[in-house]
């Protein structure tokens, strides 16, 4: 991300931007994306994941997205739900990752959960990229954590409903500039949906973002819904 676009990213009003202008193209999930799967050594743990690039006829769009997921989920979750494919589409490169414990990840891990993330973003599979991070219910763990000291390392961040909003001081997060969409369902009756947009919105480019009817895991239950505020939160980080 260039120095220019940090700056306009700053003059907008993040907790007032439209996620519904803009519709997905129809046609973009016709496109044939380049899907590879593998472990790689993230903090001595042999980590799996799922990594997807633009198709090779298409211009790249130099932005990229790393998927967490939550307690009863992994990174297959975000290939059934089609976000992998359909962003590749779009041309970005997509990287989901089963966390330790979790899918085929098997070793737990009690290390620095936010370095973690960081040795994620730092390796290969990114490619030196500042991705934007989703990250779900559990995965909040890891990331809340991590955007507290790592913040500069990512594009944007959408967590929803995540856990431990609470691991950094208000103080911190409202020094953190880094885009952000607190995503939770109306219908969600965790402590996480209450605690989220409480903890995490004095982030001072962040928005609130509330799913009608929907339940703790959101996107699930409006899949649609979720991928278009995803392609257009996209669009307004590129322009």
């Amino acid at each position: 991300m260039t120095s220019e676009s940090k700056s306009s990213h700053h003059e907008r009003d993040w907790k007032k931007v439209n996620l519904y202008e803009h519709e997905i193209p129809k046609d973009v999930n016709k496109k044939d994306v380049i899907y590879s799967t593998g472990t790689i050594n993230i903090e001595g743990i042999n980590m799996f994941y799922r990594k997807v690039s633009p198709p090779s006829n298409i211009q790249p769009s130099g932005q990229s997205l790393l998927l967490l997921h939550g307690r009863n989920f992994k990174s297959e979750t975000w290939e059934k739900l089609g976000t992998l494919h359909l962003m590749a589409s779009l041309g970005h490169l997509v990287v989901a990752v089963d966390l330790p414990g979790y899918g085929e990840t098997t070793a737990p891990y009690s290390g620095d959960r936010s370095k973690f993330i960081a040795s994620i973003i730092q390796s290969p599979l990114l490619s030196g990229s500042h991705p934007v991070l989703i990250s779900p219910s559990m995965s909040g763990e890891y990331s809340v954590m991590f955007v507290g000291e790592h913040s500069d390392l990512i594009s944007g961040y959408i967590p929803v409903a995540p856990v431990a909003t609470s691991s950094v001081p208000q103080g911190v997060l409202r020094k953190i500039q880094t885009p952000t969409l607190i995503m939770y369902g109306a219908n969600d009756n965790t402590p996480m949906a209450k605690e989220a947009p409480k903890n995490l919105g004095v982030m001072p480019n962040s928005q609130e973002v509330v799913f009608k009817n929907c339940g703790h895991a959101a996107y699930l239950d409006e899949p649609d819904l979720f991928h278009k505020m995803l392609y257009n939160f996209m669009k307004l980080l590129h322009d």
